[in-house]
């Protein structure tokens, strides 16, 4: 994998498309790139493997926006993200395969509505932020989850349950990935 790094850094620079001085800031950029690539293929192998495609991607679609405004946990390696992301999702879709309970469903979906709300944004060691960030942020995931409950309720009244119930479960897993870092030291 380094090799092939080097080698495109190489030919980026002996095609004159970057400086020399430009070297460390796209070597960083290519290996965020391979990383969120082997992540996407990794998440995207697992739901295959479950067969719930649909139900990763739509729940990816609340939990990716609200993550990034709401924050949660952070690994503190990249080997521990890695890790740590792929059972999380496993985790997620196994739960929404087995738990079929509506009411337990509701109740966590109530309670992570008020966990995103009142708390976010969660600060981490990654990601500090300042006062305005903080209300930036908490706008933002905000108006997210309002959205996304409106439009919970939308298809509720368009029948499409299945769609609903999968944007719920996003919400859910934002607010576990909230709550985790406290969760995880209430264990210790």
């Amino acid at each position: 994998m380094i090799r092939a790094e080097e080698f495109f850094i190489e030919q980026l620079i002996s095609n004159k498309i970057i400086s020399e001085k430009e070297v460390q800031i796209h070597k960083f950029g290519i290996e965020c790139l391979v990383l969120k690539l082997i992540h996407c293929i990794s998440y995207l192998s697992i739901a295959i493997y479950l067969n719930m495609l649909t139900e990763f991607i739509v729940i990816g679609l609340v939990l990716v926006p609200l993550r990034r405004n709401a924050g949660g946990y952070h690994a503190k390696t990249k080997i521990g993200c890695y890790l740590f992301s792929c059972c999380y999702v496993l985790t997620i879709l196994l739960l929404l395969k087995t738990v079929t309970n509506h009411f337990i469903w509701w109740g966590a979906f109530a309670l992570s509505d008020i966990i995103i709300f009142l708390r976010s944004p969660v600060d981490n060691r990654n990601k500090r932020l300042d006062k305005t960030e903080v209300q930036h942020f908490r706008k933002k995931s905000q108006k997210i989850l309002i959205f996304v409950n409106i439009s919970c309720f939308v298809l509720i009244l368009m029948h499409l349950y299945f769609i609903g119930s999968l944007l719920r479960c996003g919400i859910c897993a934002t607010a576990l990935l909230m709550i985790f870092p406290e969760l995880k030291e209430g264990l210790s």
